[in-house]
C-alpha cells in the first residue's frame, strides 16, 4: 500500500493510517516542544496534548513497539532534523527526530526507543534525553 493510499490527513490535523487504523499527530514532541525529552517529560507532554484536545481528541498515548515500527518504511525517505535520511511517510512533518520512545519496558526497567533511520530498537534508561522524542498515537492497541 503506497503512502498516498495508506495515510489520510484529517480535518483536525491528525493523520489516520488506514493499514493499522491508528491515528497519529503529524509532529513529534521535539517539533512541538523544541527539545529532547526523557520519559517523564514525554508523559507530561501527553497530558498537555490531551488537555488541549490536540487533533480534536483527548486519548493520545505513547505508541507500543509494534505501533512505532508500523511507521518505519524502508522504501520511503525524508530528512530528519540533522538532514539525514529517515524512513517515515512524508505525511508527517519533516525535520523530525529520528528516535521515538515507546511504552514498552524491558526486565531492567528500560524503555524501548525506535530508530527511524535504521528501524532498530534499543532500550534506554528512562532519564535519557539526548536525541529522544516521541510521536503520539490513539486508537485500538496493536
Amino acid at each position: 500500500m503506497t503512502d498516498s493510499i495508506r495515510y489520510i490527513e484529517e480535518p483536525s490535523g491528525s493523520i489516520t493510517d488506514k493499514k493499522t487504523g491508528l491515528q497519529w499527530l503529524p509532529k513529534d514532541s521535539k517539533q512541538d516542544l523544541g527539545g529532547w525529552k526523557n520519559i517523564q517529560e514525554v508523559l507530561a507532554y501527553i497530558r498537555i496534548m490531551n488537555q488541549v484536545y490536540a487533533g480534536g481528541c483527548s486519548d493520545w498515548r505513547l505508541p507500543n513497539e509494534k505501533e512505532a515500527l508500523s511507521l518505519f518504511n524502508p522504501e520511503v525517505v525524508q530528512k530528519d532534523f540533522e538532514g539525514k535520511d529517515i524512513h517515515i511517510s512524508p505525511f508527517f512533518v519533516v525535520s523530525c527526530a529520528y528516535r521515538i520512545w515507546t511504552s514498552d519496558v524491558n526486565d531492567e526497567g528500560k524503555h524501548c526507543c525506535l530508530n527511524l533511520r535504521t528501524g532498530e530498537k534499543m532500550y534506554l534508561d528512562k532519564s535519557e534525553r539526548e536525541n529522544n522524542s516521541t510521536r503520539l498515537v490513539r486508537g485500538k492497541t496493536l
